[in-house]
């Protein structure tokens, strides 16, 4: 080699060696990815669906979909059968992990109660709280994230889940009743005077955002306690086939053995998040395009899930539980959570907080996904691209108008490990790294 060769490696390997420093001192923080589902298990424990029919179904679906955290409706109140999940659906198999909540009851009606269940190497439950006994009662458990730092940081993730199931039936009488429930949550979230990381989902029963239940939680004037739809998609969505792909009742065609009829034509399980969630303010994020009904390929509107054409979306072995299980499907949602960190020495605040506000999509196929928190909007951030080798390969600048940004790179890069390097108009920089493939 000639020297100025053996330069020019030299300055590569440095370079390299620098920035792998650098991602050893950044010590990026570490998120994780929750996955969030809700489920009508259909009068769970009655004598047309005992959990001995039940509960192989339910491990199915619960094996395919892998949650977290697991909301239920419908479980009859004349046993405690949440255990009979606990032990015959959850926690089977050499699997530990899972830990329940206690019943719903109180409420006009207590035929049918509400339950949840929780990843307990994840999570641990605070409280439980009743929201409102109007109908069936309105559960908030409240959890806590067990951040491995916890001791370090002494700073963790609060995550309240509200599990409701109003009053069913498109009657006046009934949307008043369904209104009055609504209402007592907004009066429980009133009570916080801080912004907090609450999701509401049940089955709501519901047929049109316009109906005064959904407004009270959508519209409501006080900021603390207005929710947010993921899906954002507001309409008539009862037997409307614009809205085929977010439709979660009815599973079956034909009625019969506690299974209502009519082919999916009803959006009546939902998830509502505080904007916390939505803005990513309080380290809680939902992921885009995570939120779906399981099982619902849109191409069964007014049909029976298993009625032609062929439903591919899910396994037929999940499809044929989802089938039997209920006549609603079960919906999910992912989102990320991140905690703090402790911090690292050499490294200031500034620059700890700018690492965590970006986050990149590992590893790359095509488009670059780039995440931003709500602080580093309507900015301008310097992004350069390097190769194994030191040698920048990319540079633009990318104004942080929306939190999730994608972009194509303009050269095109071949499969490899690269190095993105961010920088404010502060000078502070972070770098992450990422595979092409």
């Amino acid at each position: 080699y000639s020297n100025k060769m053996r330069k020019a490696f030299l300055f590569r390997i440095l370079y390299l060696t620098g920035f792998c420093l650098v991602l050893m001192n950044v010590h990026l923080y570490a998120q994780d990815t929750i996955r969030v589902m809700q489920y009508n298990l259909l009068r769970y424990g009655e004598s047309n669906q005992p959990p001995s029919t039940k509960n192989p179904l339910l491990s199915t679906i619960i094996n395919y979909v892998k949650p977290d955290i697991f909301g239920c409706n419908e479980f009859s109140a004349t046993a405690d059968y949440a255990q009979n999940v606990l032990t015959g659906a959850l926690n089977i198999n050499g699997e530990t992990k899972w830990k329940r909540c206690k019943l719903s009851k109180a409420g006009v009606d207590a035929s049918l109660t509400n339950t949840l269940f929780y990843n307990s190497n994840k999570f641990e439950l605070i409280s439980q709280d009743t929201v409102s006994k109007v109908q069936r009662e309105i559960t908030a458990f409240n959890l806590f994230y067990k951040d491995s730092n916890l001791v370090q940081t002494k700073d963790t993730i609060f995550f309240t889940v509200i599990v409701l199931h109003l009053k069913a039936a498109n009657g006046s009488a009934e949307a008043a009743t369904r209104a009055a429930e609504t209402q007592q949550v907004s009066r429980y979230m009133k009570k916080f005077t801080k912004p907090r990381n609450v999701l509401i989902m049940g089955d709501y029963n519901i047929y049109t955002h316009t109906e005064l239940a959904y407004q009270n939680l959508i519209a409501d004037t006080n900021l603390m306690g207005r929710f947010y739809d993921p899906l954002n998609k507001p309409g008539a969505w009862n037997n409307n086939g614009s809205f085929s792909a977010i439709h979660t009742q009815s599973t079956h065609s034909a009625t019969g053995g506690s299974f209502s009829g009519g082919g999916m034509d009803d959006r009546f399980d939902i998830m509502l998040a505080t904007k916390s969630i939505i803005s990513d303010s309080l380290k809680v994020r939902i992921l885009p395009n995570t939120y779906i009904p399981v099982g619902n390929d849109g191409l069964h509107f007014n049909l029976a899930l298993t009625d032609l054409p062929a439903n591919t979306s899910v396994p037929s072995t999940v499809l044929g539980s989802l089938y039997n299980m209920s006549d609603h499907l079960p919906i999910r949602a992912d989102f990320v959570f991140t905690p703090t960190k402790p911090a690292v020495q050499g490294l200031s605040l500034q620059a700890i907080q700018f690492s965590q506000q970006i986050q990149v999509a590992n590893p790359v196929k095509n488009n670059l996904e780039i995440h931003f928190s709500a602080n580093l909007l309507n900015q301008i951030i310097n992004l350069k691209i390097y190769n194994q080798s030191g040698q920048l390969v990319e540079s633009q600048k990318i104004a942080t108008a929306n939190s999730d940004f994608q972009s194509t790179p303009t050269v095109s890069l071949p499969e490899g490990i690269y190095l993105l390097r961010f920088e404010n108009k502060a000078g502070l920089s972070v770098i992450k790294k990422v595979a092409k493939y």
